[in-house]
Formats: structure tokens, sequence, C-alpha cells
């Protein structure tokens, strides 16, 4: 992009999500941007204090999913917060990777007509899947697609909209090389002379001997030589009574792991995104269990057309005998072997530096100037009638509207939340009972603020007073804020 000017400041922004795929994704943009350009974060995942370890500058804002305050307030939150956040910053461009982009996404998009808009949308969607999202891409100037290994098999509504600029696939092993074996298996906790397999999966309950990643630790651990890394996403509870817990380690706070796949010789896997691009451009031969609650992406038919052309192997996760069948059959040297010559020709993926390089693309021409054709003028409207009809309903006739329409209770509370405006310096951790919790003002990406109860305003590191003035202001019309002496 050349040397940094003001209009190359780029706001990457993350919906929530279940995991780390949509901030990861964004992180691959931003390593390849970086050079060039100073992107900054705007993440509604409280996962967003890993953007530290890269020394990117960003802000954490509260997804609906947190609960602090009604969800038809939370969708005009968001939209304050992301027009002062391109305002301080001085963006001309903010990239969303999310499923579904927000109303308060969309109301911020119509009053920013002067800022480039771009949907960084994974394909793979389910079949029967609500598309009414995908109208929302009339309102962006680019919709980017992160490709996919497994795209032929790909039959869902997105294959077909026409409507994205297909990328090469995206994952941090465009930019991150895994250390050598005695170095990573030093990180994870394991013996670097004895076989590893790493299990992921996500909803696995580690000590319920019916589910899937409690079969495959199980089956693992058959062969004594064996031994097992496991990651907290795919535990419920405390401890790992399994059997020899000596050869079985819990992870903890390792990110990325794409870096210390060198002390992992097997993996099983969920097969979502980001795990299975970069276990499979590492060469791991993986087992791989889709993970069945996933409510958009098709991790099943993903997985079904990996293993058909030899690059995995496939087990479903109601399955049990037939996930420790597949374990089994990984443990076998020529099986490995296969799956990991499969593999080999899929050489380095590039989808990060292919999304700056449409970035770079866009600001460099034409100046942004609004919609003007028919499908994005009708989307518009929808998106303002959308907003004046929950504005209108408020709360609880929102609620009530939800319930007919049979879309399921909305999230938060009735009422604005009742707060103490606080910085961070000054929480009490032994606040006095009955005492309105801490809305706590902050400008470090601190990852146990982050995930804490209580609620929290993040802002940028080296934000302008009167930015800092304007969030106040903000948290003082979702928030009903108590001055308490």
């Amino acid at each position: 992009m050349g040397a940094e000017r003001p209009s190359d400041r780029v706001v990457l922004a993350t919906s929530n999500g279940t995991g780390m795929g949509h901030l990861t994704r964004q992180l691959c943009v931003a390593l390849a941007m970086r050079t060039e350009s100073a992107p900054v974060f705007f993440s509604l995942s409280a996962a967003a204090g890993v953007l530290g370890r890269y020394d990117f500058r960003g802000e954490y804002c509260p997804s609906r999913e947190r609960g602090w305050m009604p969800e038809v307030r939370w969708h005009d939150y968001l939209a304050d917060r992301l027009r002062a956040f391109v305002a301080e910053t001085g963006a001309s461009a903010v990239v969303f990777d999310g499923v579904v982009p927000y109303l308060g996404l969309l109301r911020a998009r119509l009053d920013l007509p002067d800022v480039a808009f771009v949907w960084m949308r994974r394909g793979f969607w389910r079949q029967g899947v609500r598309t009414a999202p995908l109208r929302s891409a009339a309102l962006f100037d680019r919709v980017l697609e992160p490709g996919d290994i497994a795209s032929a098999g790909d039959t869902g509504p997105t294959a077909t909209a026409g409507d994205a600029v297909r990328l090469p696939p995206v994952s941090l092993l465009e930019h991150v090389d895994p250390v050598p074996r005695e170095e990573a298996a030093r990180r994870l906790g394991v013996d670097p002379e004895r076989p590893t397999a790493l299990v992921t999966l996500a909803g696995g309950v580690i000590n319920d001997v019916v589910a899937p990643g409690s079969a495959a630790v199980r089956a693992v651990l058959e062969d004594p030589e064996w031994q097992v890394v496991v990651t907290r996403s795919a535990l419920s509870g405390e401890g790992l009574a399994l059997g020899d817990s000596s050869r079985c380690v819990e992870l903890s706070g390792v990110y990325p792991l794409a870096k210390y796949l060198g002390a992992v010789d097997v993996a099983v896997s969920a097969a979502g995104y980001n795990s299975v691009h970069e276990l499979l451009y590492a060469g791991v031969p993986t087992l791989l269990v889709p993970n069945r609650s996933a409510r958009t992406d098709d991790q099943a038919a993903r997985a079904r057309w990996l293993a058909g052309a030899g690059m995995a192997l496939h087990a479903e996760e109601g399955d049990l005998d037939g996930v420790r069948a597949q374990v089994r059959r990984l443990r076998d040297g020529t099986v490995r072997a296969d799956l990991a010559a499969a593999c080999a020709g899929l050489g380095r993926p590039g989808g990060g530096a292919a999304a700056a390089g449409h970035l770079d693309e866009l600001l460099g021409g034409e100046p942004i100037g609004g919609h003007a054709n028919p499908r994005s003028r009708a989307r518009e409207w929808e998106v303002r009638a959308r907003t004046a009809a929950m504005r209108g309903l408020g709360p609880r006739g929102t609620a009530l509207a939800r319930t007919v329409l049979r879309r399921g209770p909305g999230s938060g509370p009735a009422r604005p939340m009742p707060v103490r405006l606080v910085e961070q310096s000054d929480v009490d951790p032994d606040r006095a009972g009955g005492m309105p919790p801490p809305l706590v003002l902050s400008d470090r990406l601190d990852g146990e603020l982050l995930r804490a109860g209580d609620p929290v305003e993040h802002m940028i590191s080296g934000a302008s007073a009167g930015y800092r003035d304007e969030r106040v202001r903000i948290a003082r019309r979702y928030y009903e804020v108590c001055d308490v002496t």
C-alpha cells in the first residue's frame, strides 16, 4: 500500500463466534498488511487479548451474548461504538469477518457512506440455514470468501450466490512456521521421543465416556507408547481422570497452536475451517469428527469430501465405535504416511496476502460513494425499517415479536443494567454486597478482564481525550450509571 497515510487505515472487525476462527482469519490478513499499513482490530470476541502477542492495537466490544444490555439497545450500541472507532482511527475501510452482519453493523455502514465496507464470509453454509443474511451483501463494497481445500464439496447457498471474490485458503501457516519438534514438545509439555496425538473436539467432555473426545483419548492410550494433548475447548469439567494421566496433557492458553504442530504425529479434530486448514497444510494425519452443533458451518460436508479425497479420516461424533476404530487406524504408520502424502501437494496458503491485495486495490481505486443499485436500496430500506420497528416495540415488544416469529428469546436484560463507572485500577475485588457491579474502563488488552463477568468498556490504547469522553457518553447512554460515593 506504500507509505502509510490516514486513508490506508483498515479496521478488521470480527463477530463473537464460538471459537478463534474469525479472529484468526483477520489476524492472517493483518500479518499480510502490517509492513505497509497499520490495521486496527474491533472484535466482539473476548479472546481479543491474543492480539497483544502480535503488537496489534485494537478494541473489544462486548457481544450481545454477554447479556449486559437489552438486545434491542445492543444494536444501537454496536453502531455507536463502530462509528466512534472509525472516527477515532481515521479508517477508510472496515472488514467484517462473520456469518451474519449485525443490524448495528449495517446501520453503521449506512451512516458511513465514504468508508469502504468488506464482508469476509466463509463458505460451506449448511443446507437449510436461513439465507436472509446473504441479502446484506448488497450493502458491502466487496465480499471476500476464504478458499477451502474442500470447496468442491460445498453445495450450500454461498456456493451459487455469485457475489463473492474467491480467495486462496486463509491460515496462520501463511505467516507462522512450526518450530522444531523438541521445542514444540517442550512448550506442550510432552515427551518428544514418544508419538503424540492432539485431540481438539469442541463440545467433547473429557471425563464422559460417551463423548467422542473421551473415546478418542482412550483409543490413543490403548497403545502404551502414545501420549495425548487435549485442548481446553474440548473439555468440560475439571481434571483428566482418563486412564494414565501421565500420558494425557491438557493445553491451556497455547496460541497459535499451529506453531507447535511439529510435536504432533496425528490429530483428532472437529472439521471447522481453521482447524482443517492448519492441520492439513501442516501435513498432520487427521481424523475429522464434525461438530453437528455448528449452526452454519457444514462441517460434515467438509469432512466427507476430505475423507473421499484421501486427505483425512472421518467419523461421526455420535458413532463412538467409529471414532475409536478410526483412531486405531491413525496409529498405523502406513495410514499416516498415505494421509501425509495426500496433503503434501497443498503447498502454502495465501489467502491473507490475497485479501490484503484486494483491500489495497479497493482503497486505491475510485472514492467510495455509497450505493445506488436496486438491491442495495431495498436492503437499506429493510435495515432502517427493522431499526425503527425494534425501537418502537422496545425490549418487551421485540421479545414478544420474536416469540410469535419463532425466533427464540433475545439476549440480555429487559432494562439497562445499573453499574458504577470505574477505572480498571480502581476495581475493588471485594466490593460490598448490594452495590452495582463496576463498568470497567480500560485500554489494556487484558484477556482476564475481557473474559470476566463484570461489564467492560474497552478502548484502543493511545486514544484521544475526545474519544475517551465520547466513550463515557456512550456508556451512559446504554447503562444505568450510578454515581456511588
